[in-house]
């Protein structure tokens, strides 16, 4: 593990404890909605924690990412979620802040230079490889499509540029085909899920990776109302409520479902982010189950005990990098 990936990593572990000590990497993203919303606003993650990028910027104002100390690439997951932090800094001022509304439109505008049309729809590629999942150079993500939509459909709201949404209805194309057939779903038991990580080997079933890309699907509705991107909202509603137990370890939560039975815990960073992206599609759909459980994850988190036990389960596996 070459040094700044030992550094992240061992951030991670403080979090646990001192959440409030976290860098950009690790940072907690609360929810900052409190009640259904009734058109397209602000986001429904607090990402201004994001704004502060750590790394290199393109000649472009692009925020670039190095994987593993590998060659800098620009990566559509970070330059939404860098997007989303300038976003809400926007929509605190009131709108009244141009140098951040310059700055979110170039990454809306990015997402339009860097569109790759596949199977009628659009995409955005992640160009490394995660060869435990199958995941070769250039592969395509439902939270890098659902974050994309959701940048771009605010887009679209700033500008009353129709190029926005235009594209948030081609990005929607690979939430309907399974990843056998190069979309993005695969099931649990069944189940269907949009995957984060589209691995042909088995489901991966990231859980926050799959929540974000129901914002996405949502935000796409609020806009314009699109029948396609409700029903397919409404289809991952249905999975996540059958999925939810299987991510409680009864005292803290699973990453993901690749080694379902095996128990591979979450960091605290991504605890928290799962118990607030619940929070938050409890405020969406009025369901239940997502504020019981984001209630009890988050008292999971409060716990001395099951901190440290989670903390121990996740050292155990320390040999495995999870991207």
């Amino acid at each position: 593990m070459n040094p700044d990936n030992f550094e992240n990593y061992l951030n991670k572990l403080l979090t646990f404890y001192s959440p409030e000590k976290a860098k950009y990497w690790n940072s907690l993203t609360r929810c900052c909605i409190s009640e259904k919303p009734q058109k397209l606003g602000r986001y429904y993650l607090d990402f201004r924690s994001k704004i502060d990028y750590p790394a290199k910027f393109s000649p472009k104002g692009i925020p670039l990412f190095s994987r593993f100390n590998k060659p800098d690439i620009e990566h559509p997951i970070v330059i939404a979620q860098y997007a989303f932090g300038l976003y809400e800094h926007f929509y605190l001022t009131k709108f009244q802040d141009d140098e951040f509304k310059i700055k979110f439109l170039r990454m809306a505008d990015w997402f339009i230079k860097n569109r790759v049309n596949r199977n009628d729809g659009a995409t955005w590629l992640l160009n490394y490889e995660i060869p435990e999942y199958g995941l070769k150079h250039s592969w395509i993500s439902a939270m890098a499509q659902g974050e994309a939509i959701s940048v771009l459909t605010r887009a679209a709201i700033l500008t009353q540029n129709s190029d926005y949404e235009k594209l948030s209805l081609d990005a929607i194309v690979p939430f309907k085909d399974e990843v056998s057939k190069g979309g993005l779903v695969n099931f649990f038991n069944s189940i269907p899920i949009y995957e984060e990580y589209p691995s042909q080997v088995r489901t991966v079933g990231v859980l926050n990776g799959f929540i974000f890309s129901l914002f996405g699907l949502y935000d796409l509705f609020l806009l314009n109302k699109n029948e396609k991107a409700n029903e397919l909202f409404i289809k991952g509603v249905d999975s996540l409520k059958k999925l939810l137990s299987y991510y409680d370890l009864k005292h803290w939560t699973r990453y993901y479902l690749y080694d379902y039975p095996k128990k591979y815990y979450s960091s605290f960073t991504y605890h928290i982010l799962v118990a607030e992206q619940l929070k938050a599609m409890f405020y969406i759909t009025g369901e239940n189950q997502f504020k019981d459980y984001s209630e009890k994850w988050t008292g999971y988190s409060k716990s001395f005990i099951k901190k440290t036990r989670a903390l121990f389960g996740k050292l155990m596996y320390a040999n495995k990098v999870i991207p």
